[in-house]
């Protein structure tokens, strides 16, 4: 098998969600790696990016704003869609609901994440990516995106056994080149054996799933952030933008 289809696998394979029968190579945690505390939004990794195999991913930035509570009917839909806010056209609304009130009014943050469709030549699939800076480094959480995994498994006596785990990258950004690694499981258990790391997990299948919690995992990442399992262009997914 060529190597690039081989990367594709393993990236494919890394979210591809869970502990049921997973076949994964790469390892997965049941827990986020990210905070509020450490949780960053680069609005550089929006776009369309390809890789060798002409497999697209499609990035795009969604604002979570399903807390944002303002009195008064505001049309926050921009001319790109619904998922996106026109931020200018909010602060000019509110300035005049304010005056109207003759008050300030509070709003809750508004998150930010990305919503990443990835389209290979036999499917589509939709996940959500929050992104991390651990000890200046990039790592991006990606979950199942909900939506899309109802609408595959919709019907399917399986949906209420799945628990969902979330796959983790580290993430370099050059110029118009994402690069992507993961960690193997080769590696992983590596590490374990030679004592270099403590850290709760549980084998499953062919896979190994981090059962620590987010602190933890955090902790693991930024030690071993500059190490070759992190850093192998032999082993990285790279993708062009294309758009």
């Amino acid at each position: 098998m060529k190597t690039e289809q081989i990367k594709r696998i393993k990236f494919i394979g890394f979210f591809i969600f869970l502990l049921v029968a997973t076949q994964s190579c790469v390892v997965s945690s049941l827990n986020p790696l990210y905070t509020n505390m450490d949780r960053i939004h680069l609005d550089e990794l929006n776009g369309v990016w390809q890789g060798n195999e002409k497999d697209q991913y499609i990035i795009k930035t969604i604002v979570d704003s399903s807390d944002l509570r303002i009195k008064g009917k505001l049309d926050t839909r921009s001319s790109f869609g619904s998922d996106e806010i026109d931020h200018d056209n909010i602060k000019k609304k509110l300035k005049e609901i304010e005056k109207k009130l003759d008050a300030k009014v509070k709003i809750p943050k508004v998150n930010k994440y990305y919503q990443i469709t990835m389209i290979t030549e036999k499917d589509t699939s939709v996940f959500d990516g929050r992104l991390s800076n651990l000890g200046g480094h990039y790592f991006m959480d990606l979950i199942p995106n909900d939506k899309h995994i109802e609408d595959k498994i919709s019907g399917s006596f399986i949906a209420g056994m799945l628990v969902t785990t979330h796959g983790f990258f580290k993430i370099d950004i050059k110029d118009d080149e994402l690069i992507v690694n993961t960690i193997e499981n080769d590696d992983f258990e590596d590490l374990i054996e030679n004592k270099r790391v403590r850290i709760e997990y549980v084998e499953r299948d062919n896979g190994v799933i981090i059962t620590a919690k987010t602190e933890d995992i955090q902790k693991f990442l930024i030690k071993f952030a500059d190490s070759k399992m992190f850093n192998d262009p032999d082993e990285a997914l790279i993708l062009k933008r294309i758009k």
